[in-house]
């Protein structure tokens, strides 16, 4: 492995060991796009191989948003994720089965806008987070 993988790798380590559950979500689904983004380049050109791999990564992300869901806890919001992750899925699959591209922009799509509604609950939780340790040491 080289320097720079190496040094790669123990940062990816490292923000996955001390993110919030919240920023965990939002690696994964920046994880899950870009594979995504990937297979469609693959499909556009013919690499069914490097497709397979794509398609697999991201689906194996997905189900597992799909089975963290608490759906106790989450109630309606949990029910509504996971009606949306099962059609992603679908969708994921029915691209990389037919080969065709947009399939996978739809879910790319769905996936970047509850990525973005991740990144503003990750945002207000490290602000409250940062509004405690504040009180606390203050």
């Amino acid at each position: 492995m080289s320097q720079a993988n190496y040094s790669s790798q123990r940062y990816l380590e490292t923000a996955v060991l001390t993110a919030s559950p919240e920023q965990l979500v939002v690696m994964m689904y920046e994880e899950a796009i870009r594979h995504l983004k990937q297979a469609i380049t693959q499909i556009d050109c013919n690499d069914f191989e490097g497709k397979r791999r794509s398609i697999n990564l991201a689906l194996g992300i997905i189900h597992y948003l799909q089975n963290s869901l608490d759906m106790n806890r989450g109630q309606d919001i949990a029910v509504e994720l996971r009606r949306i992750y099962k059609y992603v899925s679908s969708k994921v699959v029915e691209g990389s089965i037919q080969l065709k591209t947009a399939p996978l922009e739809e879910s790319v799509r769905l996936l970047s806008t509850l990525l973005e509604s991740w990144r503003e609950v990750a945002a207000q939780r490290q602000k409250q987070a940062h509004s405690i340790a504040t009180t606390m040491v203050g």
